[in-house]
């Protein structure tokens, strides 16, 4: 008699498919709209150097896009990062990378405690503070000589960064080291856009919100799932910090998330529990 394949987890099932959908979407937006969040946060920046000079705030292509990627991160939560942003992308892509030489290779790299990413996630609002003061005073070419952003966007056009820009290349270096040690390395800890996200309010319609009550005891999945190590509670001040990226959606066994517009999408993953009387 041939025996049963196990039959796989329908957690995993579903978790599986939702980052092939991630994937996929990163990779498009990656190839065709990569210059998004530069967009965005030269617009940022533009703003807050006319308003140090006096000057009226600049309107034109690049304050359109912050806009709409403002109004849409209001409405849906910070999307934008975990689905769209081609810095998000190629940290999710280097720290994949990175798990799979370790497993392959039996060697860990050292990780960061929970309590050492809650307290590091602080650090982006310094940093978004002190690029703006700097633009406020005049100094938005030196911001973008230095910025990894700007080396990464040439790198991606096909141009070698040098002359003013090799000074930009050492804090690329840095967090693509840095992407592959912890997961959204860059995006939880030092992105300036991200720290604008995290600061915006969230029309709660769209916001998620998990059932505790109905949750197994000592369950834990979600947070373990979750890149930011995020609770997901009404009162949690930290929901800024979220990427909606779905894993905690896909992961929980009791489906006790709500506001997840993916779910429906990968449903098909988990069978119906036969009803008990």
């Amino acid at each position: 008699m041939k025996q049963k394949k196990p039959k796989k987890n329908p957690a995993l099932l579903r978790r599986q498919r939702q980052e092939q959908l991630r994937t996929l979407v990163q990779a498009a937006f990656f190839l065709t709209a990569p210059s998004i969040y530069a967009s965005a946060f030269t617009a940022v920046k533009a703003g807050f150097t006319a308003f140090g000079q006096g000057l009226p705030l600049p309107w034109d292509a690049f304050s359109l896009q912050l806009v709409l990627v403002l109004t849409f991160t209001v409405l849906f939560g910070r999307f934008f990062c975990g689905w769209a942003c081609a810095f998000g992308a190629l940290g999710d892509w280097i720290y994949r990378l990175s798990q799979w030489i370790q497993k392959k290779t039996g060697r860990k790299l050292p990780r960061l405690s929970e309590t050492a990413v809650l307290r590091l996630q602080w650090c982006k609002y310094p940093l978004l503070a002190l690029l703006l003061g700097l633009c406020f005073f005049g100094r938005s070419a030196l911001v973008s000589r230095c910025s990894p952003w700007t080396v990464f966007s040439l790198l991606r056009s096909g141009k070698l960064p040098a002359g003013e820009y090799l000074v930009g290349w050492i804090p690329l270096v840095l967090i693509l080291v840095g992407m592959a040690v912890q997961e959204r390395f860059f995006c939880q800890f030092l992105c300036p856009m991200g720290a604008i996200f995290a600061l915006l309010p969230q029309i709660p319609f769209f916001r998620l919100r998990r059932n505790a009550a109905a949750c197994p005891p000592n369950c834990g999945a979600c947070r373990r799932m979750c890149p930011s190590a995020l609770l997901l509670d009404d009162e949690n001040p930290r929901q800024g910090e979220c990427f909606r990226c779905g894993r905690c959606a896909v992961i929980c066994p009791r489906g006790n998330l709500t506001g997840c517009p993916w779910k429906q999408l990968l449903k098909r993953g988990a069978k119906p529990k036969p009803k008990t009387d």
